[in-house]
């Protein structure tokens, strides 16, 4: 890979007909070169290649032959943890495929052996490929296997299944060489197998087998593996330990696919009766008014004389798989100013980034400081060839505010939003607005849902026979699979069917959350008319906040981990133990960012309390 990419970068600036191409490269003609990648490759590969252009002009830079650190320069794809979701197979199938392999012949027989070891034992194919006939011990019918990742040795028990496999290639399938390694290459050369080759028997057989297996390579089966563990109801101790992990958050990456146990974090939909419950809708015009920024529309052209660094700087950052909806947005706006108040200006100075900053100055600090901080990442970028252009000082900026503190409803608040819900009037628009609203209620509360991953579900991310959603293009691109609480499962099932009685869409890529606007399929409801219904919801029933307006549709989430964790506490389970479920199912990495949506209101400290009481009342008066 480093050879051809290098290759191909060299031939991009025409190092083959000009030697002194090297000496005069611009920062421009690598962004080029990995603007034409990106078009080619994910974020993952074009990381890599990212990865050999620095080695590259490190080392070139290093000779003297660039004059610039441009090796400093290259920005990189942003690549997140736990991104995708781990590559499991039901465990049907991975039997299915196991009994499928041809085992009459020498390289049926080995491939058995070795495609039966990473699913007994949940190895890796370098584990394999490794293993030696030394490290079989048919007397105390152990295995010990030689963990590459880690350099060191996990002995496990030699199961019957796995003994009778490798017996029967001892035998009958591996040439009689004096290498020590179990398996070994049936051709000639005659040796030791690359990990590869493990790679190479599991394709073969599925493309014998004639099985829809959607991955490419043996790992999916390690995969299975651990979450077959997971769900037969082994721990995630035990299951790290025999993967050979030594870190339990690496192991927890598969509580992501243990349905059952993450069902147990969804909550129940609240019932409540409330027969005076009525929808004013004057009710929202009395409200204090929200603090907005207006956007500039993208499809307006850029003027000002920053309009070619601008577009060149939001090219080359979307080529490395980045969005930047709202930098795009922020330095849109900044064009705008500078090209209509500012158009005398030729450079941009201090005193117009004040005078920039002080039209959205009725935004909070911590908006205000995102955008500002938007522009500085903007002008480092064109420092990089004015560089004697301007940088704001980022010690100028307002300070970020406190933790924003939430507000937590009552399971009687969301009943009554969902009564009220029922009472909202249909629109041509919105034919079935009052069961989308409550749908949409009702999702977000016991799913712990943002609003935005609500607004991207589609008809075909409901699984009804597990009952579970699949949510895509998440907040750091993260996939997961959350399972409904029977409540929950029962209303969108309900919605389904009055949605399919009324000859409306049905198709898999329709929005679950949908509306009659934007064509005869429709769209999904946008951001803004989910929170305009939200308000005049929350204004009617009078669920307001100490400052008097409607609270945020994001402190619904921070409602379900409060009520999740208040449900265990009630119920005597070991919260500790549990969090691990509420992390993966609101689709954190760790723990740690959970923790944000957990203030320590007044029904937690109670419930707490009362418990480390009973605990640990006895030893507190002796």
């Amino acid at each position: 890979s480093h050879i051809t990419y290098l290759g191909r970068f060299l031939d991009s600036i025409g190092f083959e007909t000009n030697e002194k191409a090297l000496l005069d490269l611009s920062l421009k003609q690598v962004e080029d070169f990995l603007g034409t990648c990106s078009k080619a490759l994910n974020r993952y590969s074009l990381q890599h290649v990212v990865g050999y252009l620095r080695a590259f002009l490190r080392f070139e830079y290093s000779r003297g032959v660039l004059q610039n650190q441009l090796h400093e320069m290259i920005d990189t794809p942003r690549v997140y943890r736990l991104e995708k979701l781990p590559r499991s197979l039901p465990w049907t199938t991975v039997n299915e495929l196991l009994l499928s392999i041809d085992r009459t012949d020498t390289q049926g027989i080995r491939n058995y052996a070795m495609l039966l070891l990473v699913a007994t034992y949940g190895l890796r194919s370098c584990e394999v490929v490794s293993l030696t006939l030394d490290d079989i011990n048919w007397r105390t019918a152990t295995i010990c296997i030689p963990q590459g990742k880690t350099d060191n040795k996990l002995v496990l028990p030699l199961t019957d299944a796995v003994a009778d496999a490798l017996i029967d290639y001892l035998k009958n399938g591996r040439p009689s060489l004096s290498f020590r390694e179990v398996f070994l290459r049936i051709r000639a050369p005659h040796g030791r197998l690359k990990p590869t080759a493990v790679t190479e028997a599991f394709q073969r057989q599925v493309r014998l087998s004639g099985i829809d297996i959607p991955y490419h390579g043996p790992h999916c089966l390690r995969h299975s593996f651990a979450v077959h563990l997971l769900r037969q109801g082994t721990s995630v101790k035990v299951i790290g330990d025999v993967l050979g992990h030594h870190n339990v958050e690496s192991t927890c990456v598969y509580l992501r696919l243990a349905i059952e146990d993450l069902r147990s974090v969804a909550l129940e939909v609240p019932d409540y009766a409330d027969i005076d419950i009525c929808v004013d809708a004057n009710a929202i015009n009395g409200l204090p008014q929200v603090r907005s920024w207006k956007k500039v529309k993208s499809s307006m052209p850029l003027q000002s004389f920053l309009a070619e660094e601008i577009t060149a700087y939001l090219q080359l950052h979307r080529s490395l798989g980045k969005i930047y909806g709202t930098e795009n947005c922020t330095l849109r706006s900044l064009d705008t100013f500078l090209a209509i108040q500012c158009s005398w200006a030729e450079e941009l100075s201090g005193r117009l980034f004040i005078q920039w900053c002080d039209t959205f100055a009725n935004l909070t600090p911590t908006v205000r400081r995102n955008r500002m901080r938007i522009v500085r990442n903007f002008c480092l970028y064109r420092r990089r060839s004015h560089p004697q252009s301007f940088i704001p000082d980022i010690l100028t900026f307002p300070a970020n505010n406190l933790q924003f503190i939430p507000y937590i409803f009552s399971s009687t608040d969301i009943a009554r939003l969902l009564s009220a819900a029922q009472q909202l009037p249909a629109l041509p628009q919105s034919p079935l607005r009052p069961q989308v609203i409550r749908l949409a209620i009702i999702l977000l509360y016991t799913s712990g849902l943002r609003r935005g991953e609500l607004l991207r579900l589609t008809l075909g991310d409901f699984n009804s026979e597990e009952s579970t959603l699949f949510i895509r293009c998440t907040k750091f691109h993260k996939e997961r699979i959350i399972p409904l609480s029977v409540t929950a499962d029962t209303e969108l099932r309900a919605y389904l069917k009055q949605r399919q009685r009324c000859g409306l869409p049905m198709k898999a890529s329709s929005p679950i959350i949908w509306n009659n606007a934007g064509g005869p399929e429709g769209r999904a409801y946008t951001g803004t008319g989910l929170a305009h219904n939200w308000r005049l919801l929350c204004a009617s029933l009078k669920i307001l906040t100490p400052k008097g307006i409607p609270p945020r549709i994001h402190d619904i989430r921070h409602c379900f981990a409060v009520n999740a964790l208040l449900r265990w506490y009630h119920n005597g389970e070991d919260v500790l133990a549990k969090l691990p479920q509420l992390s993966t199912y609101m689709g954190h990495v760790s723990v740690v960012s959970t923790q944000y949506y957990l203030p320590f209101v007044e029904s937690l400290r109670r419930v707490a309390s009362t418990r480390f009481e009973q605990k640990y009342d006895s030893l507190i008066k002796d």
